[in-house]
């Protein structure tokens, strides 16, 4: 799948006037977003606890992450859009055209119900 970076807006949710514009490399093959450390520290976000990374080249690290799913990147790292963030918002990559899509969460969730209802009446 192809990488592109998208502009987004962050805010936080305790005060969400304060927010910040940043560039993510979107990445579905990576699981948290890594944010700048200064950008979080901005939006007043606080460290909750440091949980250690495998890097693709097979290098470990660890890295500060938030009660909401991200890692403080440091100095000269990527800030990117991971898997977590993607699905928590109900968004879609579209890797030919470059952009995120928004799913329709409800319609999403109706055909589960339908599936498992389904299965249910053939006993499955």
């Amino acid at each position: 799948m192809g990488l592109f970076n998208v502009k987004v807006k962050l805010a936080n949710l305790a005060g969400p006037s304060r927010t910040e514009e940043v560039s993510l490399l979107v990445d579905t093959g990576v699981t948290l977003s890594w944010i700048p450390r200064k950008v979080l520290e901005n939006l007043g976000v606080a460290a909750f606890s440091r949980l250690p990374f495998s890097l693709a080249d097979g290098s470990r690290l660890e890295r500060d992450t938030s009660a909401v799913p991200v890692a403080f990147g440091e100095p000269g790292e990527e800030a990117v859009l991971g898997a977590t963030a993607l699905e928590t918002l109900g968004l879609m990559v579209d890797a030919v055209g470059e952009r995120l899509v928004a799913r329709d969460l409800r319609q999403w969730s109706c055909s589960v119900f339908a599936l498992n209802e389904a299965q249910t009446e053939l006993g499955a």
